[in-house]
Protein backbone atom coordinates (compact mmCIF):
# COMPACT_ATOMS: atom_id res chain seq x y z
CA UNK A 1 0.00 0.00 0.00
CA UNK A 2 1.50 3.32 -1.09
CA UNK A 3 0.93 6.71 0.50
CA UNK A 4 -2.80 7.27 1.06
CA UNK A 5 -4.37 10.67 1.62
CA UNK A 6 -7.54 10.48 3.70
CA UNK A 7 -10.32 12.85 4.81
CA UNK A 8 -12.32 12.18 7.99
CA UNK A 9 -15.78 13.69 8.55
CA UNK A 10 -17.97 13.27 11.63
CA UNK A 11 -20.06 15.80 13.52
CA UNK A 12 -19.08 14.36 16.93
CA UNK A 13 -15.69 15.96 17.83
CA UNK A 14 -14.52 13.20 20.19
CA UNK A 15 -15.30 10.39 17.78
CA UNK A 16 -13.78 12.34 14.87
CA UNK A 17 -10.60 12.87 16.91
CA UNK A 18 -10.50 9.16 17.77
CA UNK A 19 -10.73 8.18 14.10
CA UNK A 20 -8.07 10.73 13.12
CA UNK A 21 -5.72 9.49 15.86
CA UNK A 22 -6.23 5.86 14.85
CA UNK A 23 -5.73 6.54 11.14
CA UNK A 24 -2.71 8.78 11.70
CA UNK A 25 -0.87 5.95 13.48
CA UNK A 26 -1.23 3.66 10.48
CA UNK A 27 1.75 3.34 8.12
CA UNK A 28 1.69 5.26 4.83
CA UNK A 29 -1.54 7.07 5.70
CA UNK A 30 -1.95 10.85 5.99
CA UNK A 31 -5.08 12.68 7.14
CA UNK A 32 -5.15 15.72 4.85
CA UNK A 33 -8.38 17.27 6.18
CA UNK A 34 -11.29 16.73 8.51
CA UNK A 35 -14.82 18.09 8.62
CA UNK A 36 -17.76 18.39 11.00
CA UNK A 37 -20.53 18.39 8.40
CA UNK A 38 -21.28 16.85 5.02
CA UNK A 39 -21.01 20.03 3.00
CA UNK A 40 -17.49 20.79 4.24
CA UNK A 41 -16.54 17.15 3.65
CA UNK A 42 -17.75 17.36 0.05
CA UNK A 43 -15.86 20.63 -0.52
CA UNK A 44 -12.64 19.15 0.90
CA UNK A 45 -13.00 16.04 -1.28
CA UNK A 46 -13.44 18.17 -4.42
CA UNK A 47 -10.51 20.44 -3.48
CA UNK A 48 -8.01 17.83 -2.28
CA UNK A 49 -9.04 14.68 -4.21
CA UNK A 50 -8.07 12.27 -1.40
CA UNK A 51 -7.71 8.55 -2.00
CA UNK A 52 -10.33 7.71 0.65
CA UNK A 53 -12.98 9.64 2.57
CA UNK A 54 -14.23 8.26 5.90
CA UNK A 55 -17.69 9.74 6.49
CA UNK A 56 -20.28 9.48 9.26
CA UNK A 57 -23.53 8.44 7.58
CA UNK A 58 -25.50 11.04 9.58
CA UNK A 59 -24.16 14.63 9.53
CA UNK A 60 -25.63 18.13 9.32
CA UNK A 61 -26.31 19.87 5.96
CA UNK A 62 -25.38 16.81 3.89
CA UNK A 63 -25.36 13.27 5.26
CA UNK A 64 -22.43 10.98 4.59
CA UNK A 65 -24.64 9.05 2.19
CA UNK A 66 -25.53 12.29 0.35
CA UNK A 67 -21.84 13.12 0.03
CA UNK A 68 -21.07 9.61 -1.21
CA UNK A 69 -23.78 9.83 -3.86
CA UNK A 70 -22.51 13.20 -5.09
CA UNK A 71 -18.84 12.19 -5.15
CA UNK A 72 -19.41 8.80 -6.78
CA UNK A 73 -22.09 10.15 -9.12
CA UNK A 74 -19.65 12.79 -10.36
CA UNK A 75 -17.10 10.02 -11.06
CA UNK A 76 -14.43 11.29 -8.66
CA UNK A 77 -11.77 8.73 -7.81
CA UNK A 78 -12.12 9.08 -4.02
CA UNK A 79 -13.31 5.86 -2.42
CA UNK A 80 -15.88 6.12 0.34
CA UNK A 81 -16.06 4.43 3.75
CA UNK A 82 -19.25 5.10 5.72
CA UNK A 83 -19.53 4.91 9.50
CA UNK A 84 -22.88 4.30 11.20
CA UNK A 85 -24.42 3.70 14.62
CA UNK A 86 -27.49 2.03 13.14
CA UNK A 87 -28.10 -1.50 11.91
CA UNK A 88 -30.45 -0.44 9.14
CA UNK A 89 -30.71 -2.60 6.03
CA UNK A 90 -32.21 0.16 3.86
CA UNK A 91 -29.25 2.51 4.52
CA UNK A 92 -26.83 -0.31 3.74
CA UNK A 93 -28.55 -1.23 0.48
CA UNK A 94 -28.68 2.42 -0.57
CA UNK A 95 -24.97 2.80 0.19
CA UNK A 96 -23.98 -0.31 -1.76
CA UNK A 97 -26.10 0.71 -4.75
CA UNK A 98 -24.36 4.10 -4.71
CA UNK A 99 -20.93 2.47 -4.97
CA UNK A 100 -19.71 2.87 -1.37
CA UNK A 101 -16.87 0.42 -0.71
CA UNK A 102 -16.61 0.44 3.07
CA UNK A 103 -19.41 0.15 5.64
CA UNK A 104 -18.45 0.10 9.32
CA UNK A 105 -20.48 0.04 12.52
CA UNK A 106 -19.15 2.70 14.88
CA UNK A 107 -19.06 0.16 17.71
CA UNK A 108 -16.15 -1.59 15.99
CA UNK A 109 -14.91 1.12 13.62
CA UNK A 110 -11.54 1.87 15.24
CA UNK A 111 -10.59 -1.81 15.42
CA UNK A 112 -11.68 -2.51 11.84
CA UNK A 113 -10.44 0.67 10.16
CA UNK A 114 -7.02 -0.56 9.02
CA UNK A 115 -8.40 -3.76 7.50
CA UNK A 116 -11.17 -1.76 5.85
CA UNK A 117 -8.78 0.86 4.41
CA UNK A 118 -6.43 -1.81 3.02
CA UNK A 119 -9.36 -3.66 1.45
CA UNK A 120 -10.93 -0.53 -0.05
CA UNK A 121 -7.54 0.65 -1.38
CA UNK A 122 -7.31 -2.64 -3.31
CA UNK A 123 -10.70 -1.98 -4.89
CA UNK A 124 -12.58 -4.43 -2.69
CA UNK A 125 -15.68 -3.90 -0.54
CA UNK A 126 -15.44 -4.21 3.24
CA UNK A 127 -18.47 -4.55 5.54
CA UNK A 128 -18.28 -4.91 9.34
CA UNK A 129 -18.54 -8.63 10.17
CA UNK A 130 -21.00 -7.74 12.95
CA UNK A 131 -23.26 -6.02 10.41
CA UNK A 132 -23.02 -9.00 8.04
CA UNK A 133 -24.20 -11.20 10.90
CA UNK A 134 -27.13 -8.88 11.52
CA UNK A 135 -28.10 -8.98 7.83
CA UNK A 136 -27.96 -12.78 7.78
CA UNK A 137 -30.15 -13.00 10.89
CA UNK A 138 -32.62 -10.50 9.44
CA UNK A 139 -32.77 -12.36 6.13
CA UNK A 140 -33.42 -15.65 7.94
CA UNK A 141 -36.29 -14.07 9.91
CA UNK A 142 -37.82 -12.64 6.73
CA UNK A 143 -37.51 -16.01 5.02
CA UNK A 144 -39.41 -17.68 7.87
CA UNK A 145 -42.14 -15.01 7.79
CA UNK A 146 -42.48 -15.31 4.02
CA UNK A 147 -42.83 -19.09 4.32
CA UNK A 148 -45.64 -18.59 6.85
CA UNK A 149 -47.45 -16.34 4.38
CA UNK A 150 -47.08 -18.88 1.58
CA UNK A 151 -48.30 -21.84 3.60
CA UNK A 152 -50.95 -20.34 5.92
CA UNK A 153 -52.77 -17.71 3.87
CA UNK A 154 -55.34 -18.15 1.10
CA UNK A 155 -54.78 -16.40 -2.28
CA UNK A 156 -57.27 -13.69 -1.29
CA UNK A 157 -55.55 -13.13 2.07
CA UNK A 158 -52.19 -12.81 0.30
CA UNK A 159 -53.63 -10.12 -2.00
CA UNK A 160 -55.04 -8.26 0.98
CA UNK A 161 -51.72 -8.52 2.85
CA UNK A 162 -49.93 -6.98 -0.14
CA UNK A 163 -52.44 -4.12 -0.30
CA UNK A 164 -52.01 -3.54 3.44
CA UNK A 165 -48.24 -3.32 2.91
CA UNK A 166 -48.90 -0.48 0.46
CA UNK A 167 -50.72 1.44 3.18
CA UNK A 168 -54.24 0.86 1.83
CA UNK A 169 -57.20 1.23 4.21
CA UNK A 170 -59.93 -1.40 4.52
CA UNK A 171 -62.27 0.88 2.52
CA UNK A 172 -59.72 1.25 -0.29
CA UNK A 173 -59.06 -2.50 -0.37
CA UNK A 174 -62.82 -3.16 -0.45
CA UNK A 175 -63.20 -0.88 -3.48
CA UNK A 176 -60.33 -2.56 -5.29
CA UNK A 177 -61.62 -6.08 -4.64
CA UNK A 178 -65.34 -5.26 -5.05
CA UNK A 179 -66.23 -6.51 -1.56
CA UNK A 180 -67.53 -4.81 1.58
CA UNK A 181 -65.22 -3.19 4.17
CA UNK A 182 -66.57 -5.70 6.72
CA UNK A 183 -65.36 -8.55 4.53
CA UNK A 184 -61.90 -6.98 4.39
CA UNK A 185 -61.89 -6.52 8.16
CA UNK A 186 -62.78 -10.19 8.59
CA UNK A 187 -59.88 -11.15 6.32
CA UNK A 188 -57.54 -8.88 8.30
CA UNK A 189 -58.64 -10.55 11.53
CA UNK A 190 -58.10 -14.03 10.06
CA UNK A 191 -54.65 -13.10 8.73
CA UNK A 192 -53.65 -11.71 12.13
CA UNK A 193 -54.76 -14.91 13.88
CA UNK A 194 -53.07 -17.23 11.39
CA UNK A 195 -49.77 -15.36 11.66
CA UNK A 196 -50.12 -15.07 15.47
CA UNK A 197 -49.54 -11.33 15.43
CA UNK A 198 -50.12 -9.21 18.51
CA UNK A 199 -50.03 -5.52 19.32
CA UNK A 200 -51.13 -2.29 17.71
CA UNK A 201 -50.45 -2.07 13.97
CA UNK A 202 -48.74 -5.48 14.09
CA UNK A 203 -50.29 -6.54 10.77
CA UNK A 204 -49.16 -3.36 9.02
CA UNK A 205 -45.62 -3.69 10.41
CA UNK A 206 -45.47 -7.36 9.39
CA UNK A 207 -46.69 -6.61 5.85
CA UNK A 208 -44.24 -3.73 5.40
CA UNK A 209 -41.28 -5.94 6.35
CA UNK A 210 -42.25 -8.27 3.50
CA UNK A 211 -43.41 -5.56 1.09
CA UNK A 212 -40.84 -6.34 -1.60
CA UNK A 213 -41.48 -10.09 -1.34
CA UNK A 214 -45.29 -10.17 -1.53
Amino acid sequence: MGQLNIIVADDHPLFRSGVIDAVSKMPNIRVVAHAENGMKAYQEIIALRPDIAILDIEMPILSGLDVAKKVLGEKHQTRIILLTMHKTKSFFQDAMQSGVQGYLLKDNAIEELLECIVSVDKGNTFVSPQFKGFLNTQDEALSEELQMVKTLLTPTEKVILKLISEGRTSAEIADLLFVSPNTVDNHRSNITKKLKLEGKNSLLKFSMRLQNEL
